[in-house]
C-alpha cells in the first residue's frame, strides 16, 4: 500500500510539473526573447498593477507578472521546479517554514551591497528577515498597528478624543462609553476587532511578552506578562464589552445588520475604533465618506510600562530552485528603491520598505489623506514596534495556529480559566520542541551549541532553561 501511494505521489508531481513547463512554454511563446520575464507570487491586489509597471522602468529589459499562488501549490511547484522567481512571505513564521523546506534562497551575500539588506530598512525588522543570522527576504511593505477612530462617533457620544500616552484603561473608559446612546439616539461597537491573533500579539507586546526564550528552546507563553494580556483580551470581551462577544456577532449577522466583517463595521460608521495599521488606506476607495472622519493614535500602554506593539511585514523572498535566482534580486533592489517607497505611500500600503521616505507625518502624505497628524502616529509606532520571535527548534506556523486556537476557546468561553489555558499552551509549545529535538540530529547539535552541554531527555529538570 505504502509502495502504490508513493507511485500514485510521484505520477501526481510529474504529470503537475510536465503541465506547468507547457503551460510556460505556451505563455512564452511571442515574449521578447531580449527580456527577462520574473514571476512573482503574492495577492492579487490592484496595486500591484502600478508596482509592476514600475520595475520595468526602473530595470529596463525586465518585466514582472504577478502570479497568484496559495503555500500548498507553491510548495509542490517549487518541488518540482516549476514555482515563481518570487515569493511574498507575509509573516515571520512562513519564512521559518519555508526555509526549513529549503524553498528561499539566501540573500545574505547580496543584500547589503545590492541595497536590500536590513540596514535598508527599519531598525525594528532586523531579526524578521531571516533566521540563525541569515537574511531570507527583504520587505514589500511593513506595518505596525495604531487605533484609527471615528471623531464623529465619539463626538455623537461626549467622549474626548484619545491622546498619545494613553493607557489600556483609558481605552476600556472610552470604549464602554460607546455601549450607550449617543445624540443620535444609537449605541456603537467599541472596537470592531478584525484579527484577534493581532490583538494579542499586540496587547502581550504592550505587557512586555514574547513567545520564546532567547535561547528559542522554552515557550513564554505561561509568564505573567503573557497571562496579563490573554486575561486582558478576555476581559475586552466579557467584563468591559469593548470587544463584541461570537453571540452578538451571530446575532447581527443573522438579522443580516453585521456586514461582512469588522473592517465594514468600523467603516460604515458601525464601530469607533479599530486596531489596524496604515495599510487600511487601501480599503477606503470602497467608502469614500471615511477619510474626512478619521484620526489615529497609537496604541495604548500597559500599567508601568511604555507604548509598544508587534510590527511585521509582506516581504519578498527568492526561490532557491529557480532558473532566474541571479536576475530575481533585481526585484529585491526594486523593492530597497527611492521609485517603489514612494510608490507605497501615495497608494497607502502600509509603510514603504526604505525609511529614508517615512521619517515623517508630512512624507506619508497621499492623495487619501492630506493631514500629516494622521500619518505620524505610524511613523512613531514603528520606532517602539518589535515582530514576534520564532524559535529554530519547532515549526513557527504551527504554533501561531495553536495559539489562534487559544485564542478563540478564550473568546468564546466567558467563563474560561485563562491561566490554566495559557500554561497549556506553553506545555504544549515545549513538548513539541522536545520531541524535535529527540528526533532531528541537527536539532541536538544545536541544542548543544546554546546550552553548552550534550542534549539529554531530562534537561528540563536540570533548571537551565
Amino acid at each position: 500500500m505504502k509502495a502504490l501511494f508513493i507511485l500514485l505521489f510521484a505520477l501526481f508531481v510529474g504529470i503537475y510539473a510536465y503541465a506547468e513547463y507547457s503551460h510556460r512554454q505556451i505563455r512564452a511563446v511571442g515574449e521578447d526573447p531580449d527580456v527577462v520575464h520574473l514571476r512573482w507570487a503574492t495577492d492579487p491586489n490592484p496595486a500591484r498593477v502600478v508596482q509592476t509597471a514600475a520595475f520595468g522602468k526602473v530595470f529596463p529589459g525586465y518585466r514582472v507578472s504577478v502570479e497568484p499562488s496559495g503555500a500548498d501549490k507553491l510548495l509542490v511547484q517549487c518541488a518540482t521546479g516549476t514555482g515563481p522567481d518570487i515569493i511574498d512571505v507575509y509573516s515571520i513564521q512562513q519564512m521559518g517554514g519555508y526555509v526549513d523546506a529549503g524553498i528561499l534562497l539566501d540573500l545574505t551575500p547580496y543584500a547589503e551591497k545590492d541595497g536590500f539588506g536590513p540596514s535598508n530598512t527599519y531598525p525594528a525588522l532586523k531579526d524578521d528577515l531571516g533566521v540563525e543570522g541569515k537574511q531570507y527576504r527583504f520587505p514589500c511593505n511593513v506595518w505596525a498597528n495604531c487605533v484609527i477612530y471615528n471623531r464623529e462617533l465619539f463626538d455623537d457620544h461626549g467622549i474626548p478624543y484619545p491622546t498619545k500616552g494613553w493607557s489600556w484603561a483609558d481605552f476600556i473608559e472610552a470604549g464602554k462609553k460607546f455601549n450607550q446612546k449617543g445624540k443620535s439616539g444609537k449605541t456603537h461597537i467599541p472596537l470592531a476587532n478584525f484579527y484577534p491573533y493581532w490583538m494579542f500579539c499586540d496587547l502581550l507586546m504592550s505587557h512586555g511578552g514574547r513567545f520564546y526564550s532567547e535561547n528559542g528552546l522554552s515557550s513564554r507563553l505561561d509568564t505573567p506578562e503573557a497571562i496579563a494580556a490573554m486575561s486582558l483580551y478576555h476581559d475586552l470581551v466579557y467584563k468591559h464589552s469593548v470587544i463584541p462577544t461570537p453571540e452578538i456577532v451571530s446575532s447581527l449577522s443573522s438579522q443580516g445588520g453585521w456586514g461582512s466583517g469588522a473592517l465594514d463595521w468600523f467603516s460604515t460608521d458601525r464601530a469607533a475604533m479599530i486596531v489596524i495599521g496604515r495599510w487600511y488606506l487601501n480599503m477606503l476607495v470602497n467608502y469614500p465618506d471615511m477619510p474626512r472622519k478619521i484620526s489615529v493614535v497609537e496604541l495604548p500602554h500597559a500599567e508601568g510600562r511604555t507604548t509598544s506593539g508587534v510590527c511585521g511585514t509582506r516581504a519578498a523572498g527568492i526561490n532557491a530552485r529557480g532558473p532566474r535566482r541571479e536576475q530575481a534580486l533585481k526585484f529585491l533592489q526594486y523593492l530597497g528603491s527611492k521609485e517603489y517607497s514612494q510608490i507605497i505611500v501615495q497608494d497607502g500600503d502600509s509603510l514603504p520598505p526604505n525609511p529614508d521616505y517615512a521619517k515623517s507625518g508630512e512624507a506619508l502624505v497621499n492623495k487619501t489623506v492630506s493631514d500629516p497628524a494622521f500619518h505620524q502616529p505610524f511613523v512613531d509606532s514603528i520606532k517602539v514596534a518589535r515582530p514576534m520571535d520564532i524559535s529554530t527548534f519547532i515549526n513557527a506556523n504551527l504554533v501561531e495556529r495553536w495559539i489562534n486556537e487559544r485564542v478563540s476557546r478564550v473568546d468564546n468561553n466567558r467563563e474560561i480559566d485563562v491561566p490554566a489555558v495559557m500554561r497549556d499552551l506553553a506545555k504544549e509549545v515545549n513538548l513539541k520542541i522536545d520531541q524535535n529535538i529527540e528526533r532531528e540530529k541537527h536539532l541536538r547539535e544545536k541544542f548543544a551549541k546554546v546550552m553548552g552541554r550534550p542534549w539529554t531527555p531530562d534537561w528540563r529538570k536540570s533548571g537551565q532553561l
